[in-house]
This record gives structure tokens, sequence and C-alpha cells, in this order.
């Protein structure tokens, strides 16, 4: 029996040239940016909301939310936050690109015992003292509904959204599990006096140590989908976090001064870790990277443990006094933060603290620290510079703004950012959203103003300057946004703005291009690449970018300082480098397919899995092949020995892309499926096999299709002959998908009940096709369609969230987790279904053959 599946491999085609998107964990092009890698943390004292950047350790952005002196609570959201007023109950939001303020907004009466969740479609707001959810609008922060009463009293610490937008909670009072499904309300019985939930992938799971029990819960009916059972004792008081991206829990064990890790992947959990002492004020755990970060408030001190050995990396004195400090993981940077003072950093995994100051001793008179003897904006005594009224601030309508009227957004853009240098001249750029056409009047808060949709400005001296934009269109209507620009004086020291690694996970062999954003153009740049517990570099440079491939899996950090004149900066960045190993299993291995070859067990970028024979791409651009030879699959052409870019194979033949756009095709001749026409040999973006097609995607967004076309699959329509982004190849069909998010199809379709394939799919990423069900992957979960009774149809939890990619063949589907696990379900056996333990961790890509699977693995020392 032959393999019926289908792969897309994604392509942006850009106006000049066109560029291979791998899509994979690991795979994609990495950018520390300063709203990637930052995040927006509390300064109760001075009535601050504080932008924080981690690469540079530096402090973004100062943004007065509310008086000074007050009781704050940021939550992320994007790149913006939200910030409760704890005392008052009142809400605002900062944009992120922007830096502007919403309108307060009262959404719940005032409680001390109000906290703000986000969640996937809209942020909740929870009073636990009354047990009452209100959900609002995450832009204008509007009430939607009524709010619902979830309990009669919520046990603090334990109301939770999943990632379904279920807000779950335990009732106080009766010890009941309770949520909001749909909007009604449901329970669960139980009788946990010290019980706590928490969310693990986006699942709820509820700890009880009165019980010894960590319970993953079914999100339908609430009941235990696997339990676990730690060691807890019926007394101890617990603090609990999940995973975003693995099934695993940190249960921190105050009493004991303990750390104990469970995962329901593995159905099993870890010994203890001693963190701290015994009766220690733990706070919540944190992970990252396969590692675990324990606050404890009554010293200052957090505790870096690997999860993988069960071991205390490093403990730091984050603070010299017991602090209520929080912690936060952003893009895989641990930062720390008091809100009630002036104190905040990051932490590396390897232990070193970088402190930052989020303002000045004196609330009266907050100012960037990183802007040294430069006046702010407001002390610049210039005609017309006058302070922004506190009413106005989100970018949207002027005065008191209506949160549920409906009408055009506005912004600012700025290039080339919002930082220069006295002198530089930026180009600022009003926009409407939906695009209107309007008048627009602008103030750089230097007292110079302008008009016009786009304009140039420069500053004639240092500070921080709220730049304003005020539009009028229609009959008189008017739409405001406001952005910040700093200026730096002309001997300001340098900047290092973001780090730069692609890829940001690489392998042995492959060359990693490393480069930085950097202010005032810098006279001198020094690089160092480490890795910790060696004496020597691997790697110096003294240049802006440079590449180097590395011989050694492990994990390593990049330090870079830039000088002008006498002045330096300085900023490091934690990476890995893999081993690129393929593992197989599964099957009878009747074709040798699970043989994988020495060749591939290190180095390899790219793996694909066939009917009867396997492919793996090396980084030095090797095709590697193993598997059944009857139709010279193994035959691996000259051409591809080095040079390629990319592989896609199927059935009982290959194609690989080379980096001169050339495709090359070898195995079963049937069909013409290995005649590569005179359009494929040139151009060529991304490649998909078919069981006896194949299909190419150029640079001009068109597809070429050749092989078989008894069902009409190699007929491309005219639509796909432009605007194509992506492409995919399956049994008998064909797959393309357009700019605008629409899928084309065509060849044979696979059943329309009881769901027809969509014809438009926002946020597509992936599709993977078997002979009566397709499958696509968005926003991180599984759609599927076609026929309802295969098992393949019918998607697991565990595919419904945290998915990274995702393939398909004959009689099963294998995807692969954020987390680097990997999952696989379907019609098979056990053998082939089930992935081993060895090889369900730091999978960087997941195959699926016909009877087995292979899977590309970082192994990292």
């Amino acid at each position: 029996m032959k393999p019926r599946h289908v792969r897309v491999a994604l392509a942006v085609v850009a106006v000049l040239a066109g560029a291979v998107l791998v899509v994979g964990p690991g795979y994609e092009t990495s950018q520390a940016r300063m709203y990637s890698g930052a995040v927006w943390l509390a300064s109760g004292r001075v009535g601050q909301a504080t932008l924080v950047d981690g690469a540079s350790a530096e402090v973004k952005a100062q943004v007065s939310v509310d008086r000074p002196s007050t009781a704050l609570s940021v939550t992320q959201q994007g790149g913006g936050a939200l910030v409760l007023n704890e005392k008052t109950g009142l809400l605002r939001r900062v944009d992120g690109p922007t830096e502007q303020v919403s309108p307060q907004v009262s959404v719940l009466p005032a409680s001390d015992g109000l906290v703000v969740l986000p969640s996937p479609d809209a942020p909740r707001v929870i009073d636990v003292h009354s047990g009452v959810v209100a959900v609002v609008d995450p832009v204008t922060l509007a009430p939607r509904g009524e709010p619902e009463r979830l309990a009669e009293t919520i046990r603090p610490g334990s109301a939770v959204v999943d990632g379904e937008g279920r807000v779950w909670a335990i009732d106080d009072t009766t010890g009941e599990v309770v949520w909001l499904s749909e909007g009604k309300r449901r329970n669960r019985a139980t009788t946990t006096k010290n019980g706590l939930l928490t969310i693990t992938r986006g699942l709820p799971a509820l700890v009880d140590p009165e019980h010894g029990t960590a319970q993953l819960l079914h999100t339908g009916t609430g009941g235990v989908s696997r339990s676990l059972r730690p060691d807890l004792r019926a007394d101890d008081e617990v603090v609990v976090s999940g995973s975003a991206d693995r099934s695993r829990l940190l249960i921190a064990v105050p009493s004991r001064g303990e750390l104990i890790s469970c995962t329901f992947d593995t159905g099993s959990c870890a010994a203890p870790v001693k963190v701290s002492a015994a009766g220690a004020e733990l706070g919540s755990p944190v992970e990252v990277d396969d590692h675990a970060v324990v606050p404890d408030h009554s010293t200052g001190q957090a505790t870096i443990v690997d999860l993988g050995t069960s071991r205390v990396v490093a403990q730091r004195r984050l603070f010299d006094r017991p602090a209520p400090f929080e912690l936060i993981v952003r893009d895989g940077i641990v930062f720390f933060n008091d809100p009630e003072s002036n104190k905040a950093g990051v932490l590396d995994l390897g232990g070193e603290v970088r402190t930052i100051t989020k303002y000045t001793e004196d609330p009266a008179t907050p100012e960037l620290p990183q802007v040294p003897e430069a006046k702010r904006s407001d002390e610049v005594k210039k005609t017309g510079h006058e302070k922004s009224d506190p009413g106005l601030g989100l970018p949207g309508r002027t005065g008191k703004p209506d949160p549920t009227a409906q009408g055009p957004t506005a912004s600012i853009l700025v290039k080339p950012g919002n930082r220069g240098v006295v002198g530089d001249e930026f180009e600022l750029t009003f926009v409407l959203q939906p695009a209107t056409a309007a008048s627009v009047r602008w103030s750089f808060g230097d007292g110079a103003g302008m008009t016009g949709s786009s304009v140039r400005h420069s500053w004639d001296e240092p500070g921080v300057f709220t730049v304003r934009a005020t539009a009028t269109f229609g009959a008189g209507e008017r739409a405001e946004a406001e952005t910040t620009v700093t200026v730096d004086p002309p001997d300001a020291p340098p900047a290092i703005t973001s780090l730069g690694i692609r890829r940001p996970k690489p392998v042995i062999g492959e060359p990693v291009h490393f480069s930085a954003d950097t202010t005032r153009d810098p006279d001198k740049w020094e690089w160092t690449v480490t890795r910790p517990g060696r004496p020597t570099p691997e790697v110096t440079a003294q240049t802006a970018e440079f590449d180097h491939a590395f011989t050694t899996a492990g994990r390593y950090v990049v330090a870079l300082t830039v000088t002008k004149g006498s002045r330096t900066a300085r900023a490091t960045r934690q990476f890995t480098v893999g081993r690129g190993a393929v593992r197989a299993w599964g099957g009878d291995n009747f074709y040798h397919v699970l043989d994988v070859p020495p060749e591939a067990g290190s180095g390899v970028i790219a793996i694909d899995a066939a009917s009867q024979h396997a492919l793996a791409l090396k980084a030095n651009g090797r095709v590697i092949a193993w598997g059944d030879d009857d139709y010279g699959q193994l035959a691996v052409p000259p051409q591809a020995l080095s040079g390629v870019t990319a592989i896609s194979a199927m059935g009982l033949f290959s194609l690989a892309l080379r980096a001169d756009g050339s495709v090359i095709a070898w195995g079963d001749h049937s069909w013409g499926k290995t005649d590569v026409p005179k359009l494929a040999q040139h151009g060529v973006v991304a490649i998909a096999a078919g069981m006896d097609h194949g299909m190419a995607l150029k640079s001009d967004g068109s597809v070429v299709a050749w092989g078989s076309n008894d069902q009409g699959q190699a007929s491309v329509p005219e639509e796909a002959l432009t605007g194509v982004v992506a492409i995919a190849a399956g049994h008998y069909t064909s797959l393309a998908w357009k700019a605008d998010g629409s899928v084309l199809v065509w060849g044979r379709e696979l059943p329309s009940s009881p769901a027809p394939m969509p014809g438009h799919i926002a946020g597509l990423r992936t599709i993977a096709m078997g002979f009566d069900v397709g499958l696509a992957l968005r926003d991180g979960s599984l759609i599927s369609w076609g026929y309802a009774k295969s098992h393949v149809y019918r998607l697991p939890d565990e595919v419904k969230s945290g998915v990274a990619a995702v393939d398909f063949s004959f009689q099963h589907a294998i995807v692969v987790k954020t987390d680097g696990t990997a999952f696989a379900w379907g019609l098979v056996d056990e053998d082939t279904s089930v992935v081993p333990h060895e090889y369900n961790r730091g999978v960087l890509a997941a195959m699926a053959g016909m009877n087995y699977n292979l899977v590309l693995l970082e192994e990292i020392d």
C-alpha cells in the first residue's frame, strides 16, 4: 500500500527576489528586537509602567499610568500591557508600538481581590472575593456582556484561563472545581482544601496536596485525563505554575523549601529539589529552556534548576532584603521586578544578573537613565509645547471617547526608529486603520509643527519628545495619536538594541549568522562566543556581522561590546547548538527505513519520510537517502550531493531544490515525475512531491506541476500562476496558498461532508493531507476536514494548542509541539503512534512515513 499524504513548503516572494521560508521549531529567523524581547513592568512608587529591554538590560520607556505610591499590577498583552490599580480597580491599557495610555475603565466594583488574566480572545477581570468574572475588549477595555458569577468566593491563586478562553477556579467555600464554558457555569465535585489550579500547554491542571495528586483535567467534563502522584504531604501549602509549551507542572513547596516538577507526557514526577530553607516564602516558579527559576521573597534570592537533571545550576541574590518580586519570562528571557521599588533586571540561566534601575529615587522627577544630561521634552521651554491632556493618549478619537464607538484607529510609524542623535532626521507617518482620507497636523514636542500625512523632522537638542498628530476627516471628526522619540546628545554612549542569531536553534556544521542593531554607528565591534565552563572562547570577531559553524552541540553565550569614542555598551544572549540527529521508529522495518545511516546522526537540518525510503539534508547541502532501492530511490544524483537547500519525498521518488533555484528528481520514473520541466530548472523557491507528480513554486509567485495528471493534479489553474506563497502535493491533489489567505485546490478533492475544506484560512502555517482527510495548522492549533470517520480526522486534545508543525502519512499523523516534543495519532499500531521517550525531547522536525516516523533531534550535550 502506498502512503497518501501531503506537505506544504512555504516561501516568501519579494518584488526583487524570492527566498525559502523553512517552517519548523527553531528554524525561523530570530531577531531579539526591543518589542519582542522586552516587558512592561510595574513601578508603583512613581505610578509608571516601565518598558525594559532584555537584550541590552536597559529602560526603553517610562509611561505614567497613575498617581505615585499606587499599588499597580501589570499584565502583558502582546507588545503592550494592561495596568490595574489594585486599590480602585481601574484598568488602563498601554499600547506597545505607540506607548500611549488609554483612559481608565472601571470593569468591576473596587476590590482588593481583582486580578487580570490574559486570554486568547479577550482579557478576563476576576474578583476573587465575589467570584465574579468580566470579559473586556482587548483594545477599548469596554466590558463584553454582563459579568458572570463563577463562585461564591474564589480561592486566591486558583483562577486561570485555558487555551480556549475558559475561566477555571476553585470555589473556596465548597472546594469544587468550577469553570465557565460557552457562557455556562459548570462544576466538578472535589474536596480539596489546599489545592490550586494552573494551566499547562493550554489545559487546566489541579495540584491537590491533600490527596497527593496532580491531575490534568478534561476541558469538556472537568474529569481527570491524566493523573500523577508527586511527593506531596496532606498539609503542604504549594505554589504552582505550568509550562506554556509542554505538559509540565512546577510545584514549589515553601514549607520544605523544595521544587517538584511533573510531566504528564512522560507520566512521571521528579524527586524534590532543595531550592531554599524550610519555611521560605517561595513565589510562583517560571520555566524557560528546560530550566525552572524559583523566587524566594523572604531572602530576595532566585534559584535556577536544570529540569533535565533535577540539579541546582545557580542561586543568585537579586535583592539585598526581603522583597515581593515577580519573575516574568518573555521570548526566552527571565526578567525580575520589584513593583514597590525602582529595581528590576535580567537573570541569565547561567546565573549572570544584570540590574536595571527603572527610575531615579525621586519619584517627582523621573527620567530615563539611558539619556544622560538630556532634558525631558516637557522641560524644554518653548512656545507651543504644552503637556498633553491626561484624558487623551490611546490612539483614537479626541476628548473622552466612547469605548464602544466605531471608527478609524490612529498610530504613528517612525523610521528608522524611535531613537536617534541630535541632528538625525526622522520620517514620521500617520496611519489610520482603515485607511481614510484626512488632513494631519503635527507637533513635535519642541515647539515646531508641520502638516501632512508623512513628514520629516530633526531635533536640535537632546530629550525625550512627545510627538502628537491630529487628523481631521469626514464631517469634522478627529483622531489623535502620540508617540515618543528619544534624542541622545552627540556624545551619548552607543546602545545595542538587538542581537540577531540566524538561525536561533542551529545544528552542528550549520553556518550561524550573528548580527546586531545599534545606535551611534560604533567605531569598534568586539564579539565573543563562549561555552560556559570552557576557558577559551569558541570564536571571536571584530566586524559588525560574522558567520561561524559549530562542531560541538551545547549551550553557548554570545557577547558583544561596541565602542564609540570612549563610550561602550555591552549585551549578551544565550543560544543552543543542537546535534541535528535523525532517529526512526515503528513498523517491521521490511524496507530498512529504520536503519538510519551514521552520517545522519549529526549535522542534519531537514528530513522527509516517503513510502519505502527516507531523506535527510545535511548542513553542508548534501542529501542522504536510505531504505528500499528497488526503484533507484537511493541513487542520489551528484547534483544533490552539495548545494541543496530543501528536500521533499513521497511514494517512490524524491525532489531536491538547489541554491541556484533548480530542481532535481530521482527514483521511480513512471508518469514522468522525475522529468523536471524547464520552467522548474531555474527561479524555484519551494518544492513538493506528490505520490506520482511534482510541484515547484517560483519566485514570481507562479506554480509549475508535472508527472501524473489522471485526476488533474498537474493541470495548474490560472489563479495559481500569480500571487502564490506556498504549495502542497498530495496523492491525487495539488494545493496552492495565496498571499490573501485563499487556498486553491485541484485534482482529487476530499469528501466535503461533514466538514468541507476552508477556502480561506487566516494565519495558515502548514497543510497536511491524506486520501480522505486534510489538516491545517494555524495559530498553534490544528483544524481538520474531510471524512469524519477517519481516525486522523478526530483531533486529540494534544494537537489543539501549542503545535509548531504537522505531517500526515497514509494512516497516521505526527506533530511537533512548541515545547520540542512530538505527538502522533491515527489508525496505526502502538509502536508507530507512541513516540519513544528517548526521542521526545528537543524535537526540531518530525515526519510520518508508511507505518514509521522520523524525528530530527537537537540532542544538546
